[in-house]
């Protein structure tokens, strides 16, 4: 899963860099050459939730998404797991809903293309069920060390204090 999460940081990485090359030839172009990329807003948008999706399922790993921990750490330990592990039941079965949507959306619009690029619009919307299917391996990971270390969460241990 390491290697998972490497490519998955290049590809961000690149995707980002190609945001900023195009956007940066954009402005070259409109300003100084007087003709505007007609493609140059379109591309950027489509990378830009690529990235979204694909930064959230390395969150996921990471468990960097934002929890609401108000209530939870006055709970006992025990009553805690059962609360997390409750939770995240939930997380899964929401990513699911978001891949099946995802895919279906994919799949209704392979024949709808893009205004400037022409691209299938399919290919957009792939980046739910892409992001949402990382999401959920990583979430069903995190539930495996949960049930079988018996120590979930372990950046849960702050709320001990």
């Amino acid at each position: 899963m390491e290697r998972v999460r490497w490519g998955l940081e290049w590809v961000l990485i690149v995707l980002g860099m190609a945001i900023f090359v195009v956007v940066f030839m954009q402005v070259l172009f409109r300003y100084l050459l007087k003709q505007p990329l007609y493609w140059s807003e379109e591309l950027p948008r489509y990378l830009l939730i690529w990235i979204t999706f694909l930064a959230s399922a390395l969150a996921q790993k990471e468990s960097a998404h934002t929890n609401i921990t108000l209530l939870l750490h006055r709970l006992p330990h025990k009553v805690r797991r059962w609360v997390r592990l409750l939770t995240d039941l939930v997380i899964l079965g929401f990513l699911g809903i978001v891949v099946y949507s995802g895919a279906l959306v994919s799949r209704i619009t392979l024949q709808h293309r893009s205004t400037a690029l022409q691209l299938p619009m399919a290919i957009v919307y792939l980046a739910l069920p892409v992001g949402g299917g990382l999401m959920i391996i990583y979430q069903l990971l995190r539930i495996y060390d949960a049930i079988r270390f018996e120590s979930p969460w372990s950046n849960d241990d702050r709320l001990d204090r």
